[in-house]
């Protein structure tokens, strides 16, 4: 863990919850200067007032080290959410059943919803990040639930019947109008992705929602 991040964890003070980082801190790929993509959760919603105080803190971490500020996503949105909103995340509550390959709007009248915020923390918790502290048990759950829902939403989005992981991992790659990253879900990481939707494939399967064919594809059990 670097410094950055190091001081990052001693921010996560809130009862029941966990702190974590994703985007290119948590793949050592950051340059000089790249900002911190940061997640802190908690028992229950903050107040205003305590909200602004952590906001103010990230924002000191960021000039402490010379690190670029990242406010396309506001702080207020994006830096910490409830434990409840967090499995909501985790569910796939941030998308619409039956809305096709979802959309991304980088204006901030959409960057600021609440399936935003919840598609948000869905992708940080299903891509490349690094626990911090607080709450293993939480952040265990969580990501379980969330490689899960994002097995199950590949498959949707495929449309088959039976898909292969490969498949899968393209689908949540790339829409089919070719967006990609943040103009599409925000994934970067083929081979992660792959190992993620392999695991919530898995899982499904031992848990009997799904089956596994001779070839390798899953599909429902039913």
């Amino acid at each position: 863990m670097n410094a950055p991040l190091e001081d990052a964890a001693r921010l996560a003070a809130f009862p029941g919850g966990y702190a974590l980082a994703y985007g290119s801190h948590a793949t050592a790929t950051h340059r000089p200067g790249s900002d911190l993509d940061l997640l802190y959760t908690g028992a229950g919603p903050l107040t205003a007032e305590r909200l602004a105080a952590l906001v103010e803190q990230v924002k000191q971490l960021h000039r402490r080290h010379g690190l670029d500020l990242d406010d396309e996503v506001p702080y207020e949105t994006k830096l910490y959410t409830t434990l409840h909103q967090a499995e909501q995340a985790a569910n796939g509550d941030g998308f619409t059943p039956g809305e096709g390959a979802p959309a991304t709007v980088r204006e901030t009248a959409f960057l600021t919803t609440d399936s935003f915020r919840l598609r948000l923390v869905f992708n940080a918790l299903t891509t490349p990040n690094v626990f911090l502290a607080g709450n293993p048990a939480a952040y265990r759950r969580h990501t379980a639930r969330a490689e899960r829902t994002a097995a199950r939403l590949a498959h949707t989005l495929h449309g088959a019947r039976k898909v292969t992981v490969g498949q899968a991992a393209e689908t949540l790659l790339r829409a089919p109008d070719g967006r990609t990253g943040k103009d599409y879900l925000g994934y970067l990481h083929p081979a992660h992705l792959h190992a993620v939707l392999a695991r919530g494939f898995a899982d499904l399967a031992a848990r009997g929602s799904y089956k596994v064919t001779a070839a390798g594809e899953f599909q429902p059990a039913r």
